[in-house]
């Protein structure tokens, strides 16, 4: 697996496989499936997961004694969550952000462009991605939030935009309680879990309202 140069998994596909198959084969399709699980670089990884917990612990391949992560084995997915190949490739701009600071109960909404920079014309799928950087529970280093899927042609460039409420940021508490804490979250749009480069912004509490309300109120 590790030496080829693509695979193609096919799951189940049914009485059809055989047609479905040979099209991507042949390049009478072009393939924009993503894998749903983590393909790990060896078996002793297991259990193997892309939105595993962070542990503050050093992640990384080094030499170090203390790192979050095998010694015998690299500490990465062969294949990660979220990787897909196509005939042709995509590039991802990093993300812009309507708002630096989102309000309890408002939104933000993620932009970015995604460019078809190969020689054929191809279905991207841009993958949401965030991380709690300080929680009252250890969260994981990645969590999907929301995926796509565009057509483009040779060279053409579009925009794709997500949405984000406080809502999408919660966790199970201890207390087996949903909530959303306050804090900072970055957020990725990338081709898959390992990919991208993150911005961040603040949840604030629930209640609170921005410095310029607080003086027009004072002000009155």
């Amino acid at each position: 697996m590790r030496d080829a140069d693509a695979i193609l998994v096919t799951w189940f596909l049914g009485t059809q496989t055989g047609t479905a198959v040979a099209d991507v084969v042949f390049g009478d399709y072009n393939p924009s499936g993503h894998l749903p699980v983590s393909f790990p670089s060896d078996s002793g990884q297991q259990p193997h997961f892309y939105n595993a917990p962070r542990t503050g612990r050093p992640q990384g391949d080094g030499s170090r004694t203390f790192k979050s992560s095998w010694r015998e084995v690299p500490n990465k997915s062969l294949y990660p969550f979220g990787h897909g190949l196509s005939y042709t490739d995509f590039s991802f701009g990093v993300p812009t952000l309507s708002t630096s600071q989102l309000k309890w109960g408002e939104s933000v909404e993620v932009t970015a462009a995604v460019t078809n920079t190969g020689q054929r014309a191809g279905e991207a799928v841009p993958q949401l991605y965030i991380h709690d950087r300080v929680a009252s529970r250890v969260r994981p280093v990645r969590e999907l939030k929301g995926f796509c899927k565009i057509f483009l042609e040779p060279g053409e460039s579009k925009n794709v935009a997500f949405t984000l409420t406080h809502e999408q940021l919660s966790f199970h508490g201890t207390d087996g309680k949903l909530r959303a804490e306050p804090g900072e979250f970055q957020v990725w749009v990338s081709l898959c879990c390992v990919s991208g480069d993150p911005v961040s912004f603040e949840l604030l509490p629930e209640g609170s309202c921005n410095p310029g309300s607080q003086a027009a109120a004072g002000g009155s």
